[in-house]
């Protein structure tokens, strides 16, 4: 396994602020999974964050990426539901998968509530 983490972050809102950066691999605390993302898809959402609409007072550096797909490569110690060559899907809003927006829409969304 790569010890590097790359990823495309912002330093300052702006299409232009968005940019390659090299960092080290985070460890997964008990109940996170730590994923080799394989594909990653910049929403409308994440053209707003980006834009410095939706969330106007963001901390920097920040990696817009609201849904991505990979594989398992690290669980934390508590982790009982997945296992290490998993195939998952990382989504916003959990609570949701499909149809009309729910009322747990502003509630409940993972890494930018």
């Amino acid at each position: 396994m790569s010890t590097e983490n790359r990823s495309w972050q912002m330093n300052g809102f702006g299409l232009s602020r968005l940019k390659p950066a090299d960092g080290k691999l985070p460890q997964p605390g008990p109940h996170d999974l730590l994923v080799r993302v394989t594909a990653v898809s910049l929403n409308y959402k994440d053209r707003m964050i980006v834009d410095g609409v939706l969330i106007p007072d963001l901390s920097f550096p920040f990696v817009p990426t609201s849904d991505a797909v990979g594989e398992v490569v690290a669980t934390g110690s508590e982790v009982s539901r997945f296992g290490i060559g998993q195939r998952v899907l990382g989504q916003v809003i959990a609570d949701w998968p499909d149809g009309d927006a729910p009322p747990v829409l502003h509630k409940h969304t993972l890494g930018s509530s």
